[in-house]
C-alpha cells in the first residue's frame, strides 16, 4: 500500500503573498545557521533601458508596474513577455519581499534564516533571447545591478550571475566579472541553445572547452536551476502539469558532466542543481550506473570512475521540503544537499519553515543537520564565516547564539 506523503502545514497556508510565520522555529541543534541556498528576487526597477548603451535602448527589456493590479511586467518595449495567463500566478508570488530589500530582510528575520542565496526571476526567460548582442547586455547590467542590491542587504543576500556561455571564448571575461562583482555563483542555461555561430550547444564538446577551463579557473559553483523557459498553462490542470514537468529537468545536464568527460576534465568543479529537491537523484544515478555497466564499452570518451563517485566528489542539489529524499539521504549524502526556502514561490516554505526544519532534524544526525541547514551552503559559497544564528526558543540550544 502507497503512503500519502503530506507536509501537514502546506495544505491550509495559501498562497506566497498571504502568509505569515506560522510560529516558532523547531528546535535546532547548537550552532546551526539557517541559510537559503535557493530563493528568488523580482525586477520592479527598469534598470536595462536605463543602463544600456543608448544604440541599444531600443533592443532591451522594459519593467513595468501595472497600476491596474500593481505588479510588475517585463517585455520588449511596452509588450508583456509573459501572456495574460500568467497574471494569476504573477499576482500569487507578490510579496513586497520579493522585490523590496528591507521587507525581505524583514521576511528574513520571521522565517528565522540569516543569509540566502538570490536567484533571478522572470530574467532566465532571455536565455535565448536571440538577439546575442543585447543578450550579453542583459545579463552584464542584471549582474551588476545584482551587486548593488546584495550590498545593501548588510551580508545577507548573495547573488547569482548570468554568464556568456554562448560564446566560450568570452566565458572567461564573462565568468571573472560575476566572480569580481562578489557574487557567489551562476546559472548555466539546461538547454543553452545555440552558440555564437549558430551551431546547438552540447556542453562536453570541444568547442566548450574554454567555457569549463574558465569555470574551474575561478572556482565558483556551476548552478543549474529549474524554469529556465516559458511552459504553457493552458487547459484543465496547465500549474499542476507545469510544476510536475518543472521539475524533472537535470538528467541532461548530470549525463553530460559524467559521460560527457567534463568532470574527468575539470576535476575541481563543483555543481549545484538547485529547486528540484533532492528525491530525484537516487534514480538518477542509478539508472547512471546502469548506462556505465550496460553500455560502457560502447561509450566514448571512457570514464574513470562510477557515476555515484562523480556525484559525491562535485555535485549537490537543493530542496525545500522533500521527505522521500531525507529518506534516501544515505545514498544520496548529507554533505551533497543544501536546503531552501525557495522565497516567494507558493511551493516554498516561506510562512512554515518551522516544518520543512523539522523533518531535517527528525531525518538525520545534529552534525548532519547542521550542514543540511547552512553549513553546506556556507563553505560552497563562501559565505561569511561569523554571522548571526538563529534559534527557535532562547530557552533551548542557548549555546547556539
Amino acid at each position: 500500500m502507497i503512503r500519502s506523503t503530506q507536509i501537514s502545514t502546506i495544505g491550509g497556508i495559501g498562497l506566497s503573498r498571504d502568509r505569515v510565520l506560522d510560529g516558532r522555529l523547531a528546535s535546532l541543534p547548537s550552532k546551526t545557521r539557517l541559510v537559503s541556498s535557493d530563493s528568488h528576487w523580482f525586477l520592479y526597477d527598469d534598470i536595462f533601458y536605463e543602463r544600456a548603451p543608448d544604440r541599444l535602448k531600443d533592443r532591451m527589456p522594459r519593467i513595468w508596474t501595472d497600476e491596474t493590479n500593481g505588479y510588475s511586467y517585463i517585455g520588449v518595449g511596452f509588450q508583456k513577455f509573459l501572456t495574460g495567463i500568467f497574471d494569476p500566478i504573477l499576482h500569487s508570488l507578490d510579496r513586497a519581499g520579493a522585490h523590496d530589500v528591507n521587507a525581505r530582510l524583514q521576511d528574513l528575520d520571521d522565517d528565522g534564516v540569516e543569509m540566502e542565496i538570490l536567484f533571478p526571476q522572470w530574467l532566465m526567460y532571455y536565455l535565448h533571447q536571440p538577439d546575442l548582442e543585447a543578450r550579453e547586455w542583459i545579463f552584464r547590467i542584471y549582474n551588476e545591478y545584482l551587486a548593488e542590491l546584495c550590498e545593501q542587504s548588510n551580508g545577507r543576500l548573495f547573488g547569482v550571475g548570468i554568464p556568456n556561455y554562448w560564446d566560450p571564448l568570452q566565458a572567461r571575461a564573462s565568468i571573472l566579472h560575476i566572480r569580481d562583482l562578489g557574487l557567489r555563483t551562476y546559472i548555466l542555461p539546461i538547454n543553452p541553445g545555440k552558440d555564437a555561430n549558430g551551431v546547438p550547444v552540447v556542453y562536453a564538446s570541444d568547442t566548450m572547452a574554454p567555457l569549463w577551463a574558465a569555470a574551474e579557473e575561478v572556482g565558483l559553483p556551476v548552478n543549474f536551476h529549474v524554469g529556465e523557459s516559458a511552459t504553457n498553462l493552458e487547459g484543465p490542470g496547465g500549474v499542476g502539469v507545469t510544476v510536475m514537468e518543472t521539475f524533472t529537468p537535470f538528467r541532461r545536464s548530470l549525463g553530460q558532466l559524467i559521460f560527457g568527460g567534463i568532470l574527468d576534465r575539470h576535476p575541481t568543479l563543483r555543481v549545484v542543481f538547485s529547486e528540484a529537491g533532492i528525491n530525484w537523484v537516487p534514480g538518477a544515478l542509478q539508472d547512471a550506473e546502469l548506462a556505465a555497466d550496460g553500455w560502457g564499452k560502447l561509450m566514448q570518451p571512457k570514464i574513470k570512475m562510477r557515476p555515484t563517485e562523480y556525484w559525491a566528489k562535485h555535485c549537490y542539489a537543493t530542496f525545500m521540503a522533500d521527505e522521500i529524499g531525507l529518506k534516501l539521504i544515505d545514498y544520496i549524502g548529507a554533505d551533497r544537499v543544501m536546503w531552501s526556502t525557495d522565497y516567494p514561490h507558493n511551493e516554498g516554505s516561506h510562512g512554515y519553515v518551522g516544518e520543512t526544519i523539522r523533518q531535517v532534524v527528525e531525518a538525520v544526525s545534529a552534525d548532519e543537520a547542521r550542514m543540511i541547514l547552512g553549513g553546506t551552503a556556507i563553505e560552497l559559497f563562501n559565505l561569511p564565516r561569523n554571522g548571526r544564528r538563529h534559534i527557535a526558543d532562547p530557552s533551548v540550544a542557548s549555546d547556539a547564539l
